[in-house]
């Protein structure tokens, strides 16, 4: 008798437990959410232009046609935030009259164009890594003001993860040297000395970038990952105000400046010097 109540509850607690677990998982798949909108409707433009000025860390960004003015001054604004930024075009974009992408260039933001000879289509965002911006919806003014388009807001883990694995994909293995030679052509990129100046000619024998955090310009800083004009501002006041940095690592005593970005510099080659 013992025997079978001992089953019986077992078998009670077994039941128990299994509910409790899928109702965990159900729990959890439920806090993933998918935000739907349609142009003509809904404004995306709006949805778009919000995310990104909630953006604290890093955009990325591969869209087939890019030529809204709100959303690119968006970017702008995040990039002075000191926000990464990355965005990958069709090769389209390089010579489309309405196309952003001499004015992202100008502006010191990392565009790279696609390698493919056919269509680059994709139009998608990854914020943050937290949530994904994606759909028909191209970031131009018909998108908004003609077409019917849709566009979605993911913030599922798994979702963000293949998006980002893509981009990645996309950024590193299938861009087209030529093709950005082509668009810093057009954007008569050499108007903006400073900005190259930094990037190439302050080389050392070994290959790394070197910049004087006590005598760089606004615009040198600012080629700095994570650092806009904001925070390059903040560094040329803090040195002002402290008589100078009296070490490299000082840099990080400036507003908007933490071992993140330090690590960052590194990674990329950066050698930091205060003579």
């Amino acid at each position: 008798m013992n025997i079978l109540i001992y089953k019986k509850q077992t078998k009670f607690t077994f039941i128990f437990l299994l509910l409790i677990s899928l109702l965990f998982v159900f729990s959890f798949n439920a806090l993933a959410k998918v935000e739907v909108y349609f142009s003509l409707y809904d404004d995306p433009e709006s949805i778009i232009i919000e995310n990104i000025d909630n953006a604290k860390e890093s955009i990325n960004i591969a869209m087939y046609t890019f030529t809204d003015r709100e959303i690119a001054q968006a970017i702008l604004r995040a990039k002075d935030r000191g926000v990464d930024i990355k965005i990958y075009l069709d090769h389209s974009q390089v010579t489309a009259e309405y196309s952003k992408s001499r004015y992202f260039v100008k502006n010191g933001i990392e565009v790279r164009i696609s390698s493919n000879s056919y269509i680059m289509h994709n139009k998608f965002a990854v914020i943050d890594n937290k949530i994904v911006i994606t759909g028909s919806y191209n970031w131009t003014a018909s998108a908004g003001e003609r077409n019917d388009e849709n566009l979605l807001v993911i913030d599922d883990k798994n979702v963000i993860e293949k998006y980002q694995t893509q981009f990645n994909n996309l950024w590193n293995n299938k861009y087209s040297i030529e093709k950005y030679q082509e668009l810093i052509s057009k954007a008569n990129i050499e108007e903006f000395s400073p900005i190259l100046e930094s990037t190439t000619e302050s080389t050392n024998s070994s290959g790394n970038k070197i910049i004087n955090i006590n005598a760089a310009s606004l615009e040198e800083l600012d080629c700095l990952w994570g650092v806009g004009k904001k925070i390059a501002q903040n560094i040329i006041d803090y040195r002002e105000t402290h008589g100078g940095f009296k070490a490299p690592e000082d840099i990080k005593l400036v507003d908007g400046i933490d071992d993140k970005k330090w690590n960052k510099w590194k990674e990329e080659g950066w050698v930091i010097k205060i003579n």
